[in-house]
């Protein structure tokens, strides 16, 4: 009687593992869709994140392969030019769902581009994580969409209380792009947090799009409102010309701006006079000690350190794979319930999880720029 039972104990155990084997099904191949802006006005966030994407690839290399339940899976990225333009952008989407049939996509970079693409991605029911896309509205775009980077109203907000509270500087002046949904949210979050905390916007001028090149009649308005610092929620493409023309119409006040400016090309194209202690708000910092192993492995790869784009899409695409293993279903529901429930270590920091709408829970960086070089100053808590 005992065999028998026994026999019928391994029986049961062996049936288990069968079952257990047929309700994860397992592919050889996982497609993975990549886009940014490659190409156009932006094209150093695409490159940094096509660096990031790259070191993706090296890590699953050097690890001997990817591998589910001890599966080995084949891991093929596919990239998609946005330009930062809407349609390009959906035209991406569609792309890689109904052609490449992608499991999940990462980017794109730009809000306005992710938003648009996510009508194709949630309606598919693919997961897709925007590596940059602050905008509030994207993650309000269906259950389906992530993002590995903070939002705006966060980023507004502290930008707003280090000017008033560490600065001292209680009169803001602020010069946006309107035609970029980006840089509308930043300046909408940060003049409503400003005034909330007994700071005045003593003048705000806006430009229409990323080909304008003349900001003097903007600057001009600006210059006579007698600010203490500008905002300048603007990326990489329009900031450098704005500070240029802004010293050159002898606004000398500081400058503080977001993390499109985290690059080295920023301070070199503005000319590093013109940014001296020039102050912006980002997600990560180079410096920091948990992104060491990250920026050497990426400067190997690139052959300079990371911005705040290639960052964020090395997180996204971290944040992907780990689901992915954890998933029990390897389909979009079953990779997007698993994305829920991420609690990783990061470049950006320990612990980093998804709240209920899908945005990662992280501290934000101010650094300032001094001796043509940006600095990390300090860690602000989003409650804070």
């Amino acid at each position: 009687m005992k065999k028998l039972f026994v026999l019928l104990l391994v029986v049961c155990c062996l049936l288990g593992s069968v079952v257990n084997s047929f309700a994860k099904d397992i592919p050889d191949e996982i497609k993975i869709g990549w886009m940014g802006t490659i190409s156009g006005s932006q094209a150093i966030d695409g490159w940094n994140m096509s660096n990031a994407i790259k070191l993706l690839e090296k890590e699953i290399a050097d690890a001997g392969g990817f591998f589910i339940d001890g599966k080995e899976v084949k891991i093929t990225f596919i990239g998609e030019d946005t330009e930062g333009k809407n349609d390009l952008a959906v035209n991406a989407a569609q792309k890689l769902v109904n052609q490449d049939g992608v499991l999940a996509i990462l980017g794109a970079n730009n809000s306005g581009d992710t938003i648009a693409a996510a009508q194709i991605t949630q309606a598919a029911g693919v997961p897709q994580i925007s590596n940059t896309g602050t905008n509030i509205r994207v993650t309000q775009q269906g259950d389906y969409i992530f993002r590995a980077c903070f939002i705006d109203p966060v980023q507004g907000k502290i930008a707003a209380s280090f000017i008033k509270n560490e600065l001292g500087m209680t009169k803001a002046a602020i010069i946006y792009d309107n035609a970029d949904t980006y840089s509308t949210g930043l300046k909408e979050a940060f003049e409503e947090s400003f005034k909330a905390i007994g700071g005045e916007i003593v003048e705000v001028q806006a430009f229409s799009g990323a080909d304008v090149k003349d900001y003097s009649a903007q600057l001009t308005n600006i210059k006579a409102a007698n600010p203490e610092v500008v905002y300048v929620p603007c990326h990489i493409d329009n900031s450098p010309l704005i500070v240029q023309q802004m010293r050159a119409n002898g606004i000398d006040v500081p400058v503080f701006g977001c993390e499109s400016w985290d690059y080295q090309q920023f301070i070199d194209v503005s000319g590093a006079e013109n940014v001296e202690g020039a102050y912006y708000t980002t997600g990560f910092s180079q410096d920091a000690e948990s992104a060491k192993d990250f920026v050497a492995a990426f400067e190997e790869i690139a052959g300079e350190r990371p911005g705040f784009s290639g960052a964020m899409m090395y997180e996204a695409g971290k944040i992907l794979l780990d689901a992915i293993q954890r998933a029990e279903t390897i389909d979009g529901e079953g990779v997007r319930d698993a994305l829920m429930t991420t609690n990783l270590d990061l470049p950006s920091g320990p612990n980093v999880t998804f709240d209920e709408n899908r945005n990662p829970t992280k501290a934000m960086v101010v650094l300032q720029i001094t001796d043509g070089a940006a600095h990390y100053v300090t860690t602000i808590a989003p409650e804070n």
